[in-house]
């Protein structure tokens, strides 16, 4: 299933079961100065994203056509076939592609660099998307020929991933900058998966908070639904920790 915003399998699904430029090789652990750096290149695209968005901006999906004036017209070729077989479904075609784009001896321009990586989350390549994810955050002068949406899910495709693949703490730091955004629709992702996050952990007081506060928002994401549900959910859970559960004739006197 494509997902509208994010894209990148979310804490809902989770939750649901449990209750080319340059090149940096993936290692199986990431250290302190890494994270660092990373923060400080997530921290910089968000604030680049607040400065060019006024607060009540958004936008839609899918994505919009790419800009051929920043590409040559054999990448202009590869970027349209990449995202044709995303928006067509087509996962095999799509996974040759993909390899190929990859293996690309050549400088990859931006645009390419994203609908490899929305490519491989549409694979689930969880590892070589969460690298080109990365790649696009180091991005500067051009991070501009993204459009917002495109820009919107590098941002919360990146901690998505970093929470799937167990980088936890590092994950629900970058969500904690999305909540404090300007921009609406960011800034209800960070609490709608820092929600998930608190109910995976028990803390059901501030999951039902979270959850509340993507209920409750004047311009909701698809996952209103969901977040109305879960901050019942949570909230119920929560009384129960501290109250316990009422049986007999006080279950009727005092639902």
């Amino acid at each position: 299933m494509r997902l509208k915003f994010g894209q990148l399998p979310m804490l809902v699904a989770i939750l649901a079961g449990a209750v080319g430029g340059i090149r940096i090789a993936h290692a199986a652990g990431e250290s302190a100065e890494d994270s660092g750096t990373l923060t400080t290149d997530f921290h910089d695209r968000v604030t680049a994203l607040e400065a060019d968005m006024g607060p009540g901006s958004g936008w839609e999906f899918p994505f919009g056509e790419p800009r051929s004036a920043d590409l040559n017209p054999q990448e202009l070729n590869i970027v349209l076939s990449l995202r044709r077989l995303v928006l067509n479904d087509e996962d095999e075609e799509l996974g040759s592609l993909a390899d190929q784009v990859e293996r690309r001896q050549e400088e990859m321009p931006v645009q390419m660099l994203f609908w490899l990586a929305y490519a491989q989350s549409r694979l689930h390549q969880n590892l070589a998307c969460l690298t080109n994810l990365k790649l696009l955050l180091l991005i500067q002068n051009d991070w501009g020929h993204l459009d917002y949406g495109q820009q919107a899910w590098v941002l919360t495709g990146t901690p998505d991933l970093l929470f799937l693949l167990g980088k936890r703490e590092l994950a629900a730091s970058l969500y904690a900058r999305l909540a404090a955004s300007s921009v609406a629709q960011l800034e209800l992702w960070g609490h709608y998966q820092l929600a998930g996050m608190d109910f995976l952990e028990r803390d059901f007081k501030q999951a039902a908070l979270k959850y509340s506060t993507v209920c409750e928002a004047d311009k909701p994401g698809l996952w209103r639904e969901h977040a109305c549900a879960m901050a019942e959910i949570a909230g119920r859970l929560s009384r129960l920790e501290g109250e316990g559960e009422p049986h007999g004739a006080v279950a009727y006197v005092n639902p």
